[in-house]
C-alpha cells in the first residue's frame, strides 16, 4: 500500500512538472524599469567607459563575504546594498559626480541606481551582468 502512495506522488508530481506555462509568463525576476538616464555597460564598454572616466567613482553593492570570495574592482568603494543605512551614505554623495554601480549579477544595481537617480544623481552606470559578467569577460579584479 505504501508503494501505492509513493507511485501516485511520484505521477502526480510528474503530472505537475509537465504542465506548460502559458506564452504570457516570464520566469527569472522582475524587470526593474531604468531611468533612460542611467546607462547599462558591458564589461568591455565598462573597462573603456573607466578609462573615458577616471573621475568617476565605482560603488560596490554586493555583501563583504561575495568580496572576500570573488574580490572587487580596483579602486571601488564597498557600500552593502541591503544594510539599512546604505540608502543614506549614498544619499550623502556628489549627485553631479559619475558612478559606476556593481553587484554579482545586477540586480541590486538596477535597484540602487533606481534609488539614486530619484534623488537627482546625473551620471549613473552599470555594469552589465555585474560581477559575473566581469570575470566571464576576463577583466581583473582585485582580492
Amino acid at each position: 500500500m505504501r508503494f501505492f502512495w509513493s507511485l501516485l506522488i511520484c505521477f502526480t508530481y510528474a503530472a505537475i512538472d509537465a504542465a506548460p506555462l502559458p506564452d504570457n509568463v516570464e520566469l527569472g525576476p522582475p524587470k526593474i524599469q531604468l531611468p533612460a538616464s542611467v546607462q547599462q555597460l558591458s564589461p568591455l564598454e565598462v573597462a573603456a567607459w573607466l578609462t573615458a572616466h577616471p573621475e568617476a567613482t565605482v560603488i560596490d553593492l554586493r555583501m563583504p563575504e561575495e568580496i572576500t570570495r570573488e574580490g572587487r574592482l580596483t579602486g571601488s568603494h564597498h557600500y552593502d546594498f541591503l544594510q539599512s543605512s546604505t540608502a543614506d551614505k549614498l544619499a550623502q554623495l556628489d549627485h553631479d559626480k559619475p558612478y559606476l554601480l556593481y553587484c554579482a549579477l545586477g540586480g541590486r544595481s538596477e535597484k540602487a541606481a533606481v534609488q539614486l537617480s530619484q534623488q537627482g544623481f546625473k551620471q549613473l552606470v552599470i555594469l552589465k551582468g555585474g560581477l559575473d559578467a566581469w570575470l566571464k569577460a576576463g577583466q581583473p579584479v582585485s582580492k
